[in-house]
Order: C-alpha cells, then structure tokens, then sequence
C-alpha cells in the first residue's frame, strides 16, 4: 500500500514502514496521511502571537492545502482514496497548557467531517485518529510515571499503536468508517476525571 505523506512525525513515519507502508512525499497517491508536530504545553496568558499562528500553521494550514491538492488529483483520476489525520485528544479533552494544540486539532477534526460529507459519495474516506500521551513525544513538563498510572493499559502509547490504527482506516476493511475521530490513548481520556485536576495537583509536573 502507498501513502501521501504530509507532515514530520519520524518515529511513526518508521512504525509505518515497518508495517510495509510505502510513504511518499509528491507523486500520485490514493491515501493520505496527514500529521502535526510533538505537543506543545503553554498556559493561555503565556502564548505569544508567533507560537500561536505557528501551530495553526503546521497543524492546519499547511495540511489543509496539501488536503486540496491530494482531493483535486484523487477525484481528477476519479479513484477512492482515504486520508487520515494525526491529531491529538487535547481537542476534546481540555488540559492545561493545551489551548494552542487543542484548537488546531478540533479544526483539522471538523475538516476531516466535512471531507466526509463532502466526498463520501465519491469514494472518500476521511477520518482522524486522537492520539494519547506518546513514548517518543511526551512533553518534558509532564511527569511521564503518573501519566502512565492514569492510562488504564498502564503505559503511554506506542509508535505501533499509532501506525496500525492508521493501517486499518487506510484499508479497504475500515470502508464503513467515514468522518470519524478515533481515539488511541490507552484510555486515559475516560479515566482522567477520576484524579484530581492537574492544574492543581503539583504531582503532574515534575
């Protein structure tokens, strides 16, 4: 299977490849991946205009365009194609230090229902997956133990998590699967409410 490739995400753009993904940066292709950098913590009074347009730049902006392109090529050669975006759950989970990232990834989510609706009729599939606190890119202000204690798998998730969920929506079994956010997160974000809010428990910052 080969993908369009958008985005720098190295530890799962390898998981991929292991799982004999072939990944492309240009040329003609009928999946799509879409994917945004490490997460970024910063208190909402303590963001500055550059970190703020920034992220929407990387997580939104510049995917959305690439998103077009891969549409008018996908749907000019009239095939089916299936796009998957990389967010995170801080789009529907709020957590402290998350404004900048959780606002992108709700809008990339409400991109990717929309692209549903639009071009399911012709063969595409768009869906997004919310990924949970990572191995590789857990923020260093986080305290990475109470994080994995308060996953209910007991441990963050992985770069193969990440990469077979993203296998399945790309493949022909997931067709029914249209405009959904599919979240990989051990199940943290059902878990979270029964800890003490991490804004005021110092335990979650080290």
């Amino acid at each position: 299977m080969r993908a369009l490739l958008h985005g720098v995400d190295e530890p799962l753009e390898a998981a991929l490849r292991e799982r004999g993904l072939e990944l492309v940066r240009e040329g003609e292709a009928d999946r799509f991946v879409t994917c945004g950098p490490p997460p970024m913590l910063r208190s909402l009074d303590d963001l500055s205009v550059d970190e703020w347009t920034g992220r929407f730049c990387v997580w939104v902006e510049e995917p959305f365009w690439a998103l077009q392109a891969w549409l008018q090529d996908v749907l000019g050669r009239g095939a089916r194609g299936r796009w998957v975006a990389i967010t995170t759950t801080l789009g529907a989970q709020p957590f402290p230090g998350g404004g900048a990232d959780g606002s992108a990834a709700v809008a990339v989510q409400t991109l990717v229902r929309v692209a549903a609706v639009e071009y399911g009729p012709r063969g595409i599939r768009a869906n997004a997956i919310a990924a949970g606190w990572r191995e590789h890119t857990l923020p260093a202000e986080l305290d990475g133990d109470l994080a994995v204690v308060d996953t209910p798998t007991g441990r963050l998730v992985g770069d193969s998590d990440l990469a077979a969920a993203v296998l399945w929506l790309l493949g022909d079994q997931a067709d029914q699967v249209n405009g959904e956010v599919l979240r990989v997160d051990g199940g943290y974000s059902i878990t979270r409410g029964s800890r003490p809010d991490p804004s005021t428990d110092s335990r979650w910052t080290k």
